[in-house]
């Protein structure tokens, strides 16, 4: 199964911290790894118009954001910026293309 999901966390979504699939909001599904680059590339570009910014780090994904949504985390004690990342998988698991 091939699929783009969207990570809603307190951290950017390249770091894959274990659990990061607990983080997911949202899934694109597609039939093969063509559509599926293709409807990434959409999402990013889509994404691109929903944020005021994003970063790109590692596997260049990028990491949406809007600077005033942020939350508090109790465990840090301070605002934490919320960032959206989407993530291509493949059988649950993160592809890189």
């Amino acid at each position: 199964m091939y699929e783009v999901v969207i990570v809603k966390a307190d951290y950017e979504g390249w770091w894959l911290f274990d659990g990061w699939q607990d983080d997911i909001i949202n899934r694109h599904q597609f039939n093969d790894t063509a559509q599926m680059l293709s409807g990434y590339k959409a999402i990013i570009e889509q994404m691109k118009n929903d944020y005021s910014s994003y970063i790109q780090g590692k596997y260049d994904l990028c990491a949406f954001f809007n600077a005033c949504e942020i939350e508090f985390c109790e465990e840090c004690d301070e605002d934490v910026q919320i960032f959206y990342t989407p993530i291509m998988t493949k059988n649950n698991e993160f592809y890189n293309n």
